[in-house]
């Protein structure tokens, strides 16, 4: 089985524990960080998953930097429902899944449409 890869992007200890572990339940190796990693990533991700509303990082341009360093991975941010602003700067930025902090925090899995063994 090949291994799948997941950069988190997230600030928050908490959230980014939580998110980590079901990554991890779903067969990800993570690599958290806290911004994207200025030396070459030696394991392209599969999935990126940014934290949107955080207050120190630059989720929204987080955004096409991501897209265009990972042009194969699938990039998904999450912020709190009631961040119309940044939903819609994310969505302008080109996001397709913007998920709230509940889905990405209790069930990244079914939020995801992910089975245990389909990550595609």
């Amino acid at each position: 089985m090949v291994e799948k890869v997941a950069l988190l992007l997230d600030d928050n200890l908490m959230s980014a524990t939580r998110v980590r572990a079901q990554l991890e339940k779903r067969g990800y190796r993570v690599e958290a960080a806290r911004k994207i990693p200025e030396e070459p990533v030696r394991n392209v991700p599969d999935l990126v998953i940014i934290n949107l509303g955080s207050r120190s990082l630059p989720g929204i341009a987080l955004i096409s930097s991501c897209q265009e360093l990972f042009p194969a991975a699938r990039v998904l941010g999450f912020c709190g429902h009631a961040e119309v602003e940044i939903r819609r700067q994310a969505k302008q930025a080109g996001l397709r899944r913007i998920l709230t902090n509940d889905e990405a925090l209790t069930d990244l899995a079914q939020a995801l449409g992910h089975s245990p063994i389909d990550d595609d």
